[in-house]
């Protein structure tokens, strides 16, 4: 099956690109006005649905593309996937006349190679085409807390193909993606023993690849044209595959439609998708290794009321599962939210009451957590419901705000754990696993988030961001794993006119991870452990100079403090990397 997957992928990135017709979703098309500054451009998993409060600790060489990040404000989302860091106009200049696309090469310490091209054609009335393709990979050791040094290689592979064509009042859109991820599981928490290899329990040194690849097709009304009803649907289709054996494979469809009555709009927004998981651990039974299928089904109706300055929009959102193996269920949440802008272009309040069932897909899960235990099987988290607010705007032309709190009562959210087993003979010791299970609690969580811009023409731009999470649980001691606090502040410079710079620091509070103990025998002591995890601290810098037109170099040392960071237990981030290399956009 999974030959076949890289056959069709193969024959339709052919096929796309000698057509020349095959393109993405709309804000794909506008890669060159969208991609971060600071960061590479990701493809996403369709639908990836992420509401989670765990950020990330980047521990990969990321590199400056060619293209222009605007400033927006949104609630901060810090899930699992790294926010957006945006202050691009610093290099608008350079890439004002780059509208097509760019090569970019590079190479650095620790064997690390780095390759990415980018093509976006320039919008005509009929039709958009772009395309991306980035490699990155490390040959590289890491040393452990211990002192212990391992191999850690890694690489990175990333394929997408997006663009529309224009049918009447009607745009045909379509978006084509691969991603295949490769580490291998070179953590341990403790100092490594000497007959490692021998612990069944372990992972140590086991090679790990994730494969996804997503093609969606939909069928949106041209905006442009300001009719009564706006929709957008389509169908979307996936897959998963791990060098372990797992799969997940999945399909539907969606549709959103907005239909203006006059004084209201109707807004009714659907989806029904399958998925369909192998070789995996069953819910009822942890040894039992199996498949499951389930089928999902949304709907949320809303109406929308607006005013010259505000507008509310209600509604509620249905959401009903058949899983046969996890159970079926059927909830029903409140969708609400509310827009007031009392002075224009100033100040913005926002409000919302929301809640969700989001589905904990296998292979989220699996790319959230590299590590995790491959047969793993995650239950959906509950979100009973989430209320939201807070006030965004302008302090003046160059400064922007979002300041923000969100309070949630969630059911089922999952914590990742892992286990120990005590060996009583003559040297007494706990042996410890390197990959992660998970845990269930119910929780309310409350983050207050902020995030400030200061854009100063073209020369300088910086960019602030801020979360503080406080978890209170109803079984657990403590939110394993997740910090009560996160930021980040990014700057752009123009040091001089043909050389720009940057510079950006992350910060992640102390985390507690739980380590439950597995004793075949009884006993009254209990050996299970709380490891506690140093702040994360990651200072990143770099530069491009424009050597010729449309010619540049580019260089950049990541985690300039030399930082062991951890974001799971036992898994040490690379230390200080440098990488440098040329780019031509044409």
């Amino acid at each position: 099956m999974r030959q076949i997957y890289h056959v069709l992928l193969v024959f339709i990135l052919t096929f796309t690109i000698s057509t020349g017709f095959v393109n993405g979703q709309k804000d794909s098309t506008k890669l060159n006005q969208s991609v971060e500054v600071m960061k590479a451009y990701h493809p996403s998993i369709t639908n990836a649905n992420k509401v989670n409060m765990l950020p990330v600790i980047d521990d990969t060489t990321h590199l400056l593309p060619e293209f222009v990040y605007s400033i927006d404000s949104h609630p901060i989302n810090s899930g699992f996937s790294a926010s957006p860091i945006k202050p691009a106009d610093v290099n608008k200049r350079y890439y004002e006349e780059s509208q097509i696309g760019y090569l970019k090469l590079g190479a650095g310490t620790s064997n690390s190679v780095f390759g990415e091209f980018f093509l976006n054609l320039p919008e005509s009335k009929s039709a958009t085409f772009g395309l991306h393709l980035r490699h990155l990979s490390s040959d590289g050791q890491i040393k452990l807390l211990e002192g212990n040094k391992v191999d850690a290689p890694f690489s990175q592979n990333n394929a997408a193909i997006f663009g529309s064509v224009n049918i009447g009042s009607t745009i045909l859109s379509t978006d084509l993606s691969y991603d295949r991820d490769a580490i291998r599981y070179y953590g341990y928490p403790a100092s490594i023993p000497a007959k490692i290899d021998s612990l069944s329990s372990n992972k140590y040194g086991m090679k790990q690849a994730y494969e996804k690849g997503d093609f969606k097709v939909a069928l949106r009304s041209n905006e442009q044209l300001h009719g009564a009803l706006n929709f957008n649907t389509g169908i979307r289709l996936g897959f998963f595959d791990s060098k372990t054996g797992q799969k997940e494979t999945s399909g539907g469809v969606f549709g959103k439609f907005d239909y203006n009555f006059g004084p209201v709009r109707g807004i009714i927004d659907a989806s029904f998708d399958h998925l369909s998981t192998d070789s995996i651990a069953l819910a009822l039974d942890p040894l039992q290794v199996g498949s499951k299928k389930a089928d999902w089904i949304r709907i949320a109706p809303s109406v929308r009321l607006d005013g010259d300055n505000w507008f509310l929009r209600g509604g509620i959102n249905f959401v009903t599962v058949s899983d046969k193996i996890g159970g079926n269920q059927t909830k029903l949440y409140p969708d609400f939210e509310f827009n007031f802008r009392p002075v224009e272009g100033i100040l913005t309040l926002y409000a919302g009451f929301k809640g969700d069932l989001k589905n904990n897909r296998y292979g989220d899960i699996a790319m959230e957590n590299y590590w995790a235990d491959p047969r793993h099987n995650i239950r959906p988290t509950d979100y009973n419901y989430i209320i939201s607010g807070g006030l965004k705007g302008k302090m003046s032309r160059e400064i922007s705000y979002n300041i923000g709190v969100k309070y949630s009562q969630i059911k089922d959210l999952y914590f990742y754990t892992s286990n120990s087993y005590y060996n009583a003979g003559t040297a007494p010791s706990n042996y410890y696993s390197n990959q992660f299970g998970v845990i269930y609690d119910n929780a309310s969580v409350t983050n207050f988030s902020a995030e400030f811009s200061y854009v100063s023409g073209k020369d300088l731009s910086v960019v602030l961001k801020g979360n503080y999470y406080n978890y209170k649980l109803d079984l657990l001691q403590f939110a394993s794993h997740r910090p009560n606090f996160d930021g980040s502040v990014s700057a752009g410079l123009r040091i001089i006119d043909n050389l720009t710079g940057f510079a950006d620091v992350g910060v992640i509070g102390m985390r507690k991870a739980m380590v439950y103990n597995i004793n075949p025998f009884s006993s009254p002591v209990s050996r299970d452990e709380v490891f506690q995890l140093d702040p994360s601290i990651q200072l990143n810098v770099g530069a491009t100079y424009e050597l010729m037109n449309k010619f540049r170099l580019f260089g950049r040392v990541d985690n300039l403090l030399n930082r062991p960071n951890e974001q799971w237990i036992g898994y040490a981030s690379q230390g200080l990397r440098l990488i440098a290399g040329v780019s031509v956009s044409f």
